[in-house]
């Protein structure tokens, strides 16, 4: 077979090349059989097979932990506006009640909202009850008071997908406990 170059191809050499091939400037395209086209198109289909999956991991995980951060986002919210709620009296229906309107999470009960108050003598917390009238809580003056929100269940978007994470259970994934203190007025 004879090697030809740009200069030294006769056009019945040109002509040959191009018969079911495509044509650059007058000269055939090497490469560009179809076999080969092909045999490419075959890698780069295997490559995506072995690559998506990753990516869809990588995007439902990114999705996932938005929400969850979300979630968290909320509770920490409502725990902030509880202990506001409790710094200024107010009962502990009203605060819990408060705590719940805030963060505007379906899974969240009042019974999830703790309150709790530091006592210097015996340097612990002790639980936060109503005074007898009923009009505010029982928190003494200039005490820390505490709320805290216990055990949330974070609705996997995601389903089973990430039942390998610690807390997980039955689609719902239990968040960690949201708390904030303020000093009582």
């Amino acid at each position: 077979m004879k090697i030809c170059t740009r200069k030294g191809a006769t056009r019945e050499d040109r002509d040959r090349w191009s018969e079911g091939g495509k044509r650059y400037l007058g000269l055939p395209l090497p490469h560009t059989t179809f076999g080969r086209a092909a045999g490419r198109r075959g890698a780069a289909l295997v490559e995506f097979a072995i690559v998506l999956p990753l990516l869809m991991v990588l995007l439902l995980g990114i999705m996932e932990f938005g929400m969850i951060m979300r979630d968290y986002i909320m509770l920490a919210h409502g725990a902030r506006e509880g202990a506001r709620a409790a710094a200024v009296r107010n009962p502990t229906a009203e605060i819990r009640q408060r705590v719940v309107e805030v963060a505007t999470l379906p899974g969240l009960k009042p019974e999830m909202v703790q309150i709790t108050a530091f006592d210097a003598n015996t340097s612990s917390w002790v639980a936060v009850g109503d005074l007898a009238s009923g009009a505010e809580n029982n928190a003494p003056r200039d005490s820390i008071v505490r709320v805290t929100i216990k055990g949330y269940p974070h609705r996997m978007v995601t389903g089973s997908f990430f039942a390998l994470l610690p807390g997980y259970k039955n689609g719902y994934l239990t968040l960690k406990d949201a708390s904030l203190t303020m000093r009582r007025e």
